[in-house]
């Protein structure tokens, strides 16, 4: 209580009395997190070798040995010390399943230092960890977590069949354990199985009501409900059961706050992770995370940065004694935050949290990813490459990097080798739909256009419902002179996603090359209505009218553009030209200056105005309205039979992994926007 309070030295003198009274393993653990967080760690060494004799329970002698070996591998780096550790401890006793895991997950790292597999060797061990414990007839081991360990490796490995059967005989053998009950309920997710998930989660909460387990149930029901719209009600309070159970649960704070703003309730959003903040969560970086996400989507830039500062601040007085779980969920500030700082154009100050980021967080894909993207925008070519090749060994699977790596090359003429990239990041993840975009469109650029169709159409097999895959498609075809097939692929597109301005725009052209003229204006407009927050649509209905003389109106519009995303470079184009072309001196310098606050002449500066600017343009993404002043546009297409409708069925909420995936989305495709081989233009 005195440590939570900040009243640290109050703290230590309290378990040194304790400790002299009668050592016991929490105390000494305890007192030794203190000295550690004060950086004395030789006294913390003493102190568990001190009391390893002196505290009386085989249980406490295997504890102090295991935080003795945490100490020895994350802060004196000695991998034989910290492993001889952990072996006294199975000595002691052969059957403790904690000490069983600290072993493989430390040979784990290890082999992962070694570029080795990590996983596999965890496997490994615990398999044979678990092999033992099933030949003894008598239960020496007092829960299942060997079992939900190897299930965990299991899974990481995507055999899904063999972590239910592990968990299966974990259950079998320790039914009362609910964190197996728990695990096999998440599995059954994996495999789509959401009846038995959710027969799981509900025999876990019979046998002792947990945080997690209700937080499950309220994520299978806006995830998977039985039936659509999801029940707002039953997952409200699933959550509020959870942090009546726990109320530092960080987890259950960040899910219900994601709820909330999925649904467009802000301010009740904000107001969970603000109790979550204030509950003092021992994951406090979920919290945090969350909380800046919810002041971004509301344009307010500067509150959100320094909502990141004092969650990293809070994470790193953490940071010393935080198990390795809440440690890796703690890199989703870092990443939101150099995120945060590339998006408002600061990117020296973006390169300094992600190289730092990566000190702290070795081997973490999406710092990499972060770094190399600053290299790109510095003009450092060559770092970019290196960072993209260590980001790309770290994960693999870490679509978006060889997404933007790939671009790079392409930008960069190197045009085979942008192939290799994104064929091996296809090879990689099959089910990421950017990668076979970007292959698709360079060759059509190309004019490799039966390859192309091939590459969009087994794009569309994989992931069907990636708009951008139609864009390409259609664009294929409009060039092969087959309108009618590519009108046919647009209006599935725009049946799957009638909110996708870009499909909007194909749709005009393919009228526009049939020669229909009438229905472009009509098709443009309608986009507004049902994408208001697309600024390439506003350009080219702007452009459109110029074309028809009607120069004020173009005006208006291209001038609503700018004001709901005032970073879209080409909106600035076509105004400038509108004006030129009437010679509208004064109007040209006003635009100048309002330019000139944006776009700074140096591109390592940010200019003032740049994370205003990037609030304005978040502002809009999170509504739905048309803006005031062209709703008058939207009403001359007639009754409009597509209203876009609030998200009532929520049918992702994102996990902080999930957010930050969708942040470097959203990055790498604004990033290479401005090249040719990334706009719609191009592919038709």
């Amino acid at each position: 209580m005195e440590k939570r309070r900040g009243n640290t030295t109050l703290a230590k003198q309290l378990w040194k009395q304790g400790i002299k009274k009668q050592p016991t393993a929490a105390l000494v653990c305890s007192l030794a997190d203190i000295l550690i967080e004060d950086n004395k760690l030789r006294e913390a060494r003493e102190l568990y070798q001190k009391h390893l004799t002196k505290v009386k329970s085989e249980r406490q002698v295997t504890e102090i040995y295991l935080a003795s070996a945490w100490l020895e591998e994350k802060y004196f780096r000695n991998f034989k010390n910290a492993k001889d550790l952990i072996e006294l401890a199975l000595n002691k006793s052969p059957h403790n399943s904690r000490a069983h895991v600290a072993l493989a997950r430390l040979e784990g790292r290890h082999n992962r230092r070694r570029n080795e597999s990590g996983k596999i060797a965890a496997r490994q061990r615990l398999s044979k960890a678990v092999q033992s414990i099933e030949s003894i007839e008598n239960e020496n081991s007092t829960d299942g977590r060997l079992f939900n360990a190897l299930a965990n490796v299991e899974v990481k490995l995507r055999k899904f069949q063999e972590a239910k059967k592990v968990l299966k005989k974990g259950i079998a053998r320790f039914p009362d354990d609910v964190s197996l009950l728990n695990a096999a309920g998440k599995v059954e997710e994996r495999l789509g199985n959401m009846t038995q998930a959710r027969e799981m989660y509900n025999l876990s909460i019979s046998r002792q009501p947990s945080a997690p387990a209700h937080v499950a149930l309220a994520m299978i029901e806006l995830r998977h409900p039985d039936v659509k719209p999801f029940n707002y009600t039953l997952a409200r309070n699933h959550f509020e059961r959870a942090l009546l159970l726990d109320p530092r649960h960080g987890p259950a704070y960040n899910a219900f706050g994601n709820m909330e703003f999925r649904r467009g309730n802000l301010t009740e959003a904000r107001d969970i992770y603000r109790r979550g903040v204030q509950a003092e969560c021992s994951d406090s970086a979920s919290v945090y995370h969350g909380l800046a996400k919810i002041e971004l989507s509301m344009g307010n830039v500067d509150l959100a940065r320094e909502i990141l500062l004092m969650g990293l601040k809070r994470v790193e007085a953490q940071g010393r004694t935080m198990d390795s779980t809440r440690h890796e969920r703690a890199v989703f500030l870092v990443h939101t935050l150099g995120m945060l700082e590339l998006n408002s154009n600061r990117v020296v100050e973006a390169s300094r949290v992600f190289n730092e980021g990566m000190l702290k967080y070795a081997r973490c894909s999406q710092l990499m990813l972060g770094a190399a993207l600053c290299a790109t925008k510095l003009g450092s070519m060559e770092k970019a490459r290196i960072l993209f090749n260590t980001a790309v060994k770290a994960d693999k699977r870490h679509a978006q990097a060889w997404h933007a790596w790939g671009m790079m090359e392409q930008r960069a003429g190197n045009i085979t080798f942008s192939k290799t990239l994104f064929e091996a990041g296809i090879k990689n993840r099959p089910n990421y739909g950017a990668l076979w975009h970007a292959y698709g469109v360079l060759e059509g650029r190309m004019d490799q256009l039966h390859h192309a169709r091939s590459i969009f159409r087994g794009g569309l097999e994989k992931c069907p419902d990636f708009v951008p895959l139609y864009h390409g498609l259609a664009g294929i075809e409009m060039k092969d002179g087959n309108l009618k097939e590519a009108k046919k692929v647009i209006g599935e597109a725009l049946t799957i996603d009638k909110t996708c301005g870009s499909s909007w725009l194909v749709a005009a052209q393919i009228e526009k090359q049939q020669g229909n003229q009438g229905l472009v204006g009509l098709i443009l407009r309608r986009g507004i209505e049902c994408a208001p927050a697309e600024a390439p649509l506003y350009r080219e209905l702007g452009e459109y009218l110029v074309q028809k003389g009607k120069i004020n109106e173009a005006r208006q519009v291209l001038e609503k553009g700018l004001e709901l995303n005032p970073l879209h470079a080409p909106l600035y184009h076509s105004l400038a030209e509108l004006e030129a072309r009437i010679f509208n001196l004064e109007g040209l310098a006003k635009l100048n200056k309002r330019a000139a606050k944006i776009y700074n002449t140096n591109a390592l500066i940010s200019s003032p105005s740049t994370a205003e600017a990037w609030g304005s343009k978040l502002r809009m993404g999170t509504s739905r309205e048309v803006p005031d002043g062209l709703s008058a546009l939207a009403e001359k297409v007639g009754h409009c039979d597509i209203t876009p409708e609030k998200n009532d069925n929520v049918a992702s909420i994102e996990t902080p992994l999930e957010s930050m995936s969708d942040m470097e989305d959203q990055f790498v495709q604004e990033q290479f926007q401005d090249d040719p081989l990334m706009s719609v233009d191009e592919t038709l």
